[in-house]
């Protein structure tokens, strides 16, 4: 499956194909989906920032990473304009 990482739809089909079947995402994958640096996998496992592997879980987390990376940038980006 790690083959299938490395574009777009790949993503969405292990996703899909974990999600059918009711299994957990591999960890790159699931850092993949979350934009996570592949040296900071270990340290976000024992944080504990990945509760769960679950596809329907870790889509979760990254549209609420996506949500605040925005509200971020847009806060930003106010402060410069300022």
């Amino acid at each position: 499956m790690r083959f299938l990482s490395g574009s777009r739809v790949g993503r969405w089909l292990v996703w899909l194909v974990c999600r059918a079947l009711n299994r957990p995402l591999p960890v790159p994958h699931a850092a993949e989906w979350m934009r996570i640096p592949e040296h900071s996998v270990d340290q976000v496992l024992e944080t504990g920032a990945l509760k769960s592997l679950y596809p329907q879980d870790v889509l979760e987390a990254a549209r609420r990473m996506d949500r605040q990376r925005r509200e971020h940038d847009e806060r930003h980006a106010a402060g410069r304009r300022s």
